[in-house]
């Protein structure tokens, strides 16, 4: 694999202050005993303990068969760290479906459009609010066709064009009920598993509106092609899923003179942040990256970066 790991350490006065913001912020936990839950443990820490070996004594039924005790089910064990919901606005946007507006810290001209992945939960933008908001105004969209076999949930047709001219509404209705800025031209966009793959079709017909790309979890190796207008392209997966194709992505692109870069997020499965306050450093350094002014190409670019805990 082309690059070094670079360990990519956060000050504890900055994830200090993601702490404090996460728990200032508007969203109220969902029960005392979640926001006292502890970060992001081991996959070791997560796993059911091995039943114990029943005794010779306990072995033998009455008829001598030998037949066991049926032991007690392990207990169902969370797959995700569950979030806190975005206190989203829902913006009634007519023909279409509402929009979830997360405004920014400080409205200004910067939005986070984000596309969810295949029947994904819209509310998983949880796991990273204030660094969000920090960022600029967030929009969730959903995606426009219903899942039948998940009521509320939604997945995402081919029709890039349509989504494209989404996008632009929804930013317009935003600008028109707030009295906001936000530049639809200049548009950082998030999309997960199935809304990266969205998300990479966008910047390929339309990167020039999509100077900055997120995809997280994508499920197919990136085709450099795609992002000829795109100026950063930050790529991430859990270290608990295969993301050998989102690293091969990420090196093709810097191997072809792109401003890119793969995160490896530990301790994490598909579809997860990892809780908000690992989702919010995460994040952070996502953000961080596709943000910052083009530097001079470096010698050895930097394939992987790995967010530390």
């Amino acid at each position: 694999m082309r690059g070094a790991v670079w360990l990519v350490r956060a000050p504890a006065l900055a994830l200090a202050t993601l702490v404090l913001a996460a728990q200032g912020g508007s969203a109220e936990t969902a029960a005392s005993a979640s926001s006292a839950s502890p970060p992001l443990a081991s996959a070791a820490a997560f796993a059911p303990p091995a039943p114990s070996a029943p005794s010779a004594a306990g072995s033998a039924g009455p008829s001598g068969m030998g037949s066991a005790a049926a032991a007690p089910p392990a207990p169902a064990l969370p797959t995700h760290i569950p979030v806190t919901p975005p206190d989203y606005e829902v913006l009634d946007a007519g023909s279409d479906r509402p929009i979830r507006v997360l405004k920014a810290a400080q409205p200004g001209r910067r939005v986070l459009v984000y596309l969810h992945g295949h029947c994904g939960d819209v509310n998983a933008v949880g796991a990273f609010v204030p660094v969000a908001a920090a960022h600029g105004t967030l929009l969730a969209l959903l995606g426009d066709q219903p899942c039948k076999d998940k009521p509320g949930r939604f997945k995402w047709s081919g029709d890039i064009h349509a989504l494209d001219q989404r996008i632009a509404r929804a930013i317009r209705l935003v600008n028109r009920a707030y009295s906001w800025e936000l530049d639809p031209n200049d548009i950082t966009l998030f999309g997960y598993s199935q809304g990266a793959m969205r998300a990479e079709s966008l910047a390929r017909y339309y990167g020039k509106r999509y100077p900055r790309v997120i995809l997280g979890g994508p499920p197919r190796r990136l085709k450099v092609e795609h992002f000829k207008h795109v100026q950063a392209i930050a790529v991430f997966g859990g270290a608990l899923e295969d993301t050998h194709h989102m690293e091969g992505g990420a090196e093709d692109l810097i191997a072809a003179g792109f401003r890119a870069r793969f995160f490896l997020l530990p301790g994490v499965d598909h579809g997860d942040f990892g809780g908000e306050l690992a989702g919010n450093l995460a994040l952070s350094e996502i953000l961080d990256f596709v943000s910052a002014p083009a530097a001079p190409p470096a010698s050895e670019p930097t394939a992987v970066a790995k967010i530390a805990r």
